[in-house]
């Protein structure tokens, strides 16, 4: 007898049968995270923005970073360092990421339908690419270091200075110290009324006034006393200092700044170091003689 030919049935596995056979929809997702994740417009203002008001070295290397995952490039002119715009991007790179990450688990609960062929190796890049811009964009998420505006990291105790001019518009320093409070940083100064005014006119003598004004980043780093220095003082020395300095000049009306012998340069380093001595007054009194 002549045996019969069996005709062989494909079957599939339940799993298979019920998988889409049509993959647009998972693919689509995947565009609409791809397009929303490589948002140049959105993502590029925010990280300029970044940029423009940040002088934290951290923070610039790691919105550096984010911009080379994405291959964005952004406008890297620094303005002035502003917190508040610093924060306002970061927010916004963070809601951008956030959408990302909801299109994200939109796919993983739709991903089984389909055949693994069309998202696996998809799934690989974009798995990689938000775990490390996630924890990237986590970075940016803290209080910039203070900085004043040409990128200098300030503390408590620096001495500063303020770039002023005087009646006849030459250059001079006004200097301050870096005191830390439960408000922020402070600077301490020491000034003569005239020192203060819009004009920026410099007189050679005054009455002194000791002041607290809010840190802000025109007021540059000048220097930062060594550790090893003998002359250094304890922050709670320092704050002795100022605050016998105040009642002294509260309670003596004769108590004058002066151009040369006494000024805000004087003041400051007497504060930090002790000793009262000023680097700008030989440049002064070789200004005066050539003007005599």
């Amino acid at each position: 007898m002549k045996r019969q030919k069996s005709n062989k049935v494909l079957t599939q596995s339940p799993r298979s049968m019920l998988m889409q056979p049509n993959p647009s929809k998972i693919l689509r997702l995947f565009a609409e995270l791809q397009d929303r994740l490589y948002d140049g417009d959105t993502v590029k203002k925010a990280i300029s923005q970044i940029c423009r008001h940040t002088k934290d070295q951290s923070i610039i290397k790691t919105y550096q970073v984010i911009a080379e995952i994405l291959e964005i490039e952004f406008d890297s002119n620094f303005d002035k360092v502003n917190t508040d715009w610093h924060f306002q991007a970061v927010h916004r790179l963070q809601k951008h990421h956030n959408w990302v990450i909801e299109k994200y688990q939109e796919i993983q609960k739709c991903v089984n339908d389909y055949n693994s062929k069309w998202s696996d190796t998809l799934l690989k890049i974009i798995d990689t690419q938000l775990a490390r811009l996630s924890q990237l964009i986590i970075l940016l998420d803290r209080e910039p270091e203070i900085c004043d505006n040409k990128g200098n990291v300030i503390r408590p105790n620096d001495l500063v200075v303020y770039l002023c001019k005087d009646d006849k518009d030459r250059d001079y320093e006004h200097y301050g110290v870096v005191r830390a409070t439960p408000n922020g940083y402070r600077i301490a100064h020491f000034f003569t009324g005239e020192t203060v005014k819009p004009e920026g006119k410099l007189v050679s003598v005054g009455i002194g006034y000791v002041h607290l004004a809010h840190y802000t980043p025109d007021w540059l780093f000048k220097e930062r006393p060594e550790k090893e220095n003998p002359q250094k003082a304890s922050d709670i020395q320092i704050e002795a200092r100022i605050q016998n300095s105040r009642e002294k000049i509260l309670s003596a009306k004769d108590n004058l700044w002066n151009l040369l012998s006494y000024n805000c340069e004087h003041w400051a380093r007497e504060m930090v170091y002790g000793e009262a001595f000023a680097t700008q007054c030989q440049e002064i009194r070789t200004r005066n003689k050539s003007q005599n």
